[in-house]
């Protein structure tokens, strides 16, 4: 019975490691927003897309959010999670959508 339970935690493991390496494999880039201002912790973004989405987040301002944009069949698809307004969650889908995905992913990393 103890075998059992090893073998389930074990497979538990890896099928967590193996989601979270995907995961990473389709993130094009991380971005933290914090009272308005944006960081980008993880990936790259062209300048302009980086720019419209500051303007975005911080008119009016954004207390705090998580924006992952992540690779779709030919798109960019983009989740937020935070205290942000749904126009402005429209608004970055906009921006995003506006970039080709091979301008989003060759990007330069900042």
């Amino acid at each position: 019975m103890a075998v059992l339970v090893a073998a389930a935690i074990g497979v538990a493991i890896g099928l967590a490691l193996v989601w979270a390496s995907a995961r990473a494999a389709i993130t094009i880039a991380v971005l933290e927003v914090s009272h308005g201002n944006v960081k980008v912790t993880r990936g790259g973004l062209a300048p302009r897309v980086l720019e419209d989405l500051r303007d975005v987040v911080s008119r009016p301002r954004v207390k705090s959010a998580t924006v992952r944009l992540l690779r779709a069949k030919d798109h960019a698809r983009v989740e937020i999670q935070g205290d942000i307004a749904e126009q402005q969650v429209q608004r970055i889908r906009n921006v995003v959508g506006t970039v080709k995905l091979a301008q989003l992913v060759n990007a330069r990393r900042r």
